[in-house]
């Protein structure tokens, strides 16, 4: 193969890669969607109170804005993460809510599928809707029974797609000592299922 011919080749791959991301980030830019135009509304509305203009605030957009609020809403799927905004304050501060509220379009299917850790979702929803749930989360007892919850709604999974790994016997006795410590340790068992959000919702203030 020729020189010329080589540099053609690599021209060629480094083109079509670079259409492949093209066509993925244009797929997942959530500019497209009815949810974020919905959140631009929001943000017009935001920044006409503010006495700035639409365009000004959206020019200071970052340019990687779809990896970083990705990443930011799968941290959410962290207790810890969530006992610290809530010790931060930012629950309670209302601009913070509304960009929680416009995070939703993560739900979309183009978009979700780009979640690797979808418990984030279930709480998006209950820092949303339940007031309680958001005032509970500067406690670390809660913390704690909402990390402790999570872990059994993983075992569960895990146990449902994967076994325990022993015997029949072994098995039953596995799931009968998980169920146990689920109780023993929060005075409530996990649904069947493993719903980690319905549980937290319906958890004693102050667990």
């Amino acid at each position: 193969m020729t020189r010329k011919a080589a540099r053609t080749r690599k021209s060629q791959s480094k083109k079509t890669k670079s259409q492949e991301e093209d066509t993925i980030m244009t797929e997942a830019a959530p500019a497209a969607t009815t949810a974020d135009a919905a959140a631009s509304s929001d943000i017009a509305e935001d920044s006409a109170s503010a006495g700035i203009s639409r365009d000004d605030v959206l020019s200071k957009l970052p340019d990687n804005r779809f990896e970083l609020e990705l990443e930011f809403i799968q941290s959410l799927a962290s207790p810890a993460y969530l006992h610290y905004l809530a010790t931060s304050n930012y629950l309670t501060d209302p601009a913070f809510i509304a960009y929680l509220r416009y995070l939703q379009y993560w739900r979309e299917p183009p978009y979700s599928r780009f979640i690797t850790y979808p418990h984030c979702l279930a709480f998006l929803d209950l820092l949303l809707t339940n007031e309680t749930f958001r005032r509970e989360l500067a406690t670390v007892p809660f913390r704690n029974f909402l990390h402790e919850q999570q872990f059994y709604s993983w075992q569960h999974r895990s146990r449902h797609l994967y076994g325990s790994g022993g015997n029949d016997d072994t098995k039953a006795k596995d799931g009968e000592d998980g169920q146990d410590g689920v109780i023993a340790a929060t005075g409530t068992a996990v649904p069947a299922g493993g719903d980690v959000a319905a549980t937290a919702a319906s958890a004693p203030a102050g667990s």
